[in-house]
């Protein structure tokens, strides 16, 4: 879902999967950090990193807010410009 906002556009992906403990969330943007309740064995714990530099390299900001349990919001801000539009 996206929202205009006075000085930006804010792109939200929402989900409503297991969620992120509280003690985890300081550290999902770490190169390599799978969190401490992972299931899959298989995770890298490089998508939330590459995410967060990619944005960081385009000048966007991104946020994430997650309830254990309940699932989690990652937002991602775009400032106004010509190429975000929404009219």
């Amino acid at each position: 879902m996206a929202k205009k906002l006075k000085n930006k556009v804010l792109l939200e992906i929402i989900d409503n999967g297991v969620g992120i403990l509280t003690s985890d969330l300081p550290r999902v943007f770490e190169k390599g950090f799978t969190g401490s309740n992972r299931k899959n064995i298989r995770s890298t714990g490089m998508g939330l990193y590459l995410a967060s530099k990619i944005c960081s390299k385009l000048g966007l900001e991104i946020n994430i807010v997650s309830k254990y349990k309940e699932g989690t919001k990652i937002s991602i801000g775009f400032p106004n410009s010509n190429y975000n539009k929404m009219d």
